[in-house]
């Protein structure tokens, strides 16, 4: 919940404050100094993130440049990668997301706005979680099945599924 922001905004957060509500009858939310310090974190934290995921999918592409030619990239490299890239897309949807939400304290951007940018939001959010779990079972076939490590087709399938599943999940939201 947003500084200050009654429940009625907690539980649907796509809709502006309407007449009937607690903080048009008072004074409107303002950005605390609790506020404040979370923008400050989230910035910092955002900066960081953007800097090493993108210095990490850097090297990873100097890294695959300098092998020879007709080698591809390792498994584990390309389950990186993609853990990477979810990672990057978590760090520039959600961060600014939740800075610009503590920022002005309530949602100015309409309805439809919302809704897209609730879905990217999740979809980001489970991104990174179904990537983890892809690279879990790749791990685990390379333990207790060691001899059919060439299985790109396994992996590229389930990388698909995750990010399928990750936009499947995030879809549409019942915010009423």
């Amino acid at each position: 919940m947003a500084n200050g922001a009654s429940a009625d905004q907690s539980q649907n957060h796509c809709s502006s404050i309407n007449s009937s509500s607690p903080l048009m009858q008072g004074s409107l939310p303002t950005l605390t100094l609790s506020g404040k310090i979370r923008v400050t974190v989230t910035f910092v934290l955002f900066l960081l993130s953007t800097a090493f995921n993108a210095t990490f999918l850097l090297k990873l592409k100097q890294w695959t440049q300098k092998k020879e030619k007709g080698k591809k990239l390792s498994r584990m490299n390309v389950l990186l990668k993609h853990l990477t890239l979810a990672n990057l897309l978590e760090t520039l949807i959600v961060m600014p997301l939740d800075g610009m939400w503590n920022i002005t304290v309530q949602w100015y951007g309409g309805e439809l706005l919302c809704k897209v940018l609730s879905y990217l939001k999740l979809f980001s959010m489970y991104a990174p979680a179904f990537m983890m779990v892809v690279i879990s079972l790749d791990r685990s076939l390379a333990i207790t099945r060691p001899l059919p490590v060439s299985n790109s087709k396994l992996e590229q399938s389930l990388i698909g599924m995750a990010w399928l599943l990750s936009s499947l999940f995030a879809g549409p939201q019942n915010y009423n």
